[in-house]
């Protein structure tokens, strides 16, 4: 065993996840040492992070080995982590997902997880993860992989069906919820013990104590007739700096009696009669569409932070609440860690079905990842997940074996298309598979 790890960055050409990464990395003394290799087509992008890399290095006095590649030979030969932060077709490909089910009377709101847009993005992206998968047990068959690309639940899943690899899928969507409780509750993360259970970006806070004491029962006290989004009247802003307000949270939590995830923005994608079929529920909910041009902006901007960071204009972030340095951690100097994972059902969410990638609590350590059981869910919440994780695994078979009609059968049973007729749906998932072809090798 070498005394540093090798890291590698798929997608390291990355402005919004490889720059705060390697700060986490490099802010954490244990890792001291590790080699990362940014590995990307662009070649360019790659060297200005790696660039910015080096700088944050000298800012905080540290020593890493960094390159960037092209090659995934040269990247993947005896990595220990590969880290996955990628988007096949980007954001050229992402503005079908948008365009074309507005037309539809589907008002996305992100688009990259659920819905025909995270659909669309599900089928071009599996591939390219059936390849890096294929790539990473050929040269590096014992590394760990952490995906942090969307659809996350589709494509943790991918790795996971076609490998032997220790795979997970992270997000910091839990850490929002954390957040909103310690801000309402005026207490600290570690005061809170929280049992949660769903799929990524659709979770449910099934239970949660405060310091001990049980938590629903405070909240409701704390709030005294106020809705979430009047205690939390300004707004959230997660991690990657998007906006969300909580009328949907509350009026969810109201009347189902659990706390959802706190992202409107994300939640309505799951939901019939939020984003379908006009305009007025958005604005009814003050949900925010984020468009492909304002994500142009947001990724001429983190470039912008990027330059920055290389130039010492900008200094170096904080430590994030991401974990992918922790889990590295836990692998490399045998320290267990608990946090959120997502991973195949195998019965840690028990009325789920098995096989999809649910969203709980998990351990990593030496011997991999093992998910934390959670029990059932609600029967009433039940209803409302399964069928988003039978349309995961409809999906991925589509995916892995190129079959068209799996695929708009999938597409038939997603709750933002409950509006439309069999017809019109297999119209829309036809469109959009036109549009995006050039990514969609296996239906040819």
């Amino acid at each position: 065993m070498r005394c540093n790890p090798k890291i590698v960055m798929v997608g390291g050409g990355s402005y919004n996840w490889c720059p705060r990464l390697l700060s986490d990395l490099m802010r954490t003394p244990e890792m001291e040492g590790a080699e990362v290799v940014l590995l990307d087509p662009n070649a360019q992008a790659a060297e200005e992070v790696r660039a910015a890399g080096e700088a944050i290095a000298r800012a905080l006095n540290k020593e890493y080995r960094l390159w960037a590649t092209k090659s995934e030979a040269e990247a993947f030969q005896g990595a220990d982590f590969v880290l996955i932060t990628i988007s096949t077709g980007g954001l050229e490909a992402m503005a079908h997902d948008l365009a074309i089910p507005e037309r539809y009377g589907i008002f996305h709101t992100v688009g990259d997880t659920a819905g025909p847009g995270g659909w669309s993005r599900a089928l071009r992206n599996v591939p390219v993860f059936v390849h890096l998968a294929q790539q990473i047990e050929r040269y590096a068959p014992r590394a760990v992989v952490l995906n942090y690309t969307n659809p996350l639940a589709v494509l943790t899943g991918t790795i996971a069906h076609v490998s032997a690899l220790r795979v997970v899928g992270l997000c910091h969507g839990v850490f929002e919820n954390y957040q909103v409780l310690q801000k309402l509750l005026s207490v600290e993360e570690k005061d809170l013990a929280v049992r949660f259970g769903g799929v990524n970006h659709f979770f449910w806070i099934l239970d949660f104590t405060v310091k001990g004491q049980p938590g629903y029962p405070l909240l409701r006290e704390k709030l005294a007739g106020k809705t979430l989004d009047e205690a939390l009247y300004e707004g959230t802003i997660d991690e990657m700096g998007f906006h969300s307000h909580h009328k949907l949270c509350d009026e969810l939590f109201s009347e189902y009696g659990y706390l959802p995830y706190v992202g409107d923005r994300h939640t309505c994608e799951f939901l019939p009669g939020y984003i379908t079929p006009s305009l007025s529920s958005l604005e009814r909910y003050k949900l925010v569409r984020t468009s492909v041009q304002e994500r142009y902006g947001y990724r001429d901007k983190a470039r912008q932070w990027t330059l920055d960071l290389l130039s010492g204009k900008a200094t170096p972030p904080a430590r994030s609440r991401e974990t992918a340095v922790d889990i590295m951690m836990a692998f490399w100097h045998g320290r267990p860690f608990v946090d959120v994972v997502n991973l195949p059902n195998v019965g840690q969410s028990d009325n789920l079905p098995r096989g999809a990638v649910v969203e709980t609590l998990g351990i990593a350590d030496g011997l991999g990842f093992r998910a934390i059981s959670t029990g059932s869910l609600p029967p009433v919440l039940q209803q409302l997940v399964a069928p988003h994780c039978q349309e995961q695994l409809m999906v991925l078979e589509a995916a892995l074996k190129g079959d068209r009609k799996l695929a708009l059968e999938a597409l038939m049973i997603d709750p933002l298309c409950a509006h439309l007729s069999p017809r019109q749906v297999r119209e829309m998932g036809l469109e959009l598979m036109a549009a995006t072809k050039e990514w969609l090798p296996q239906f040819r």
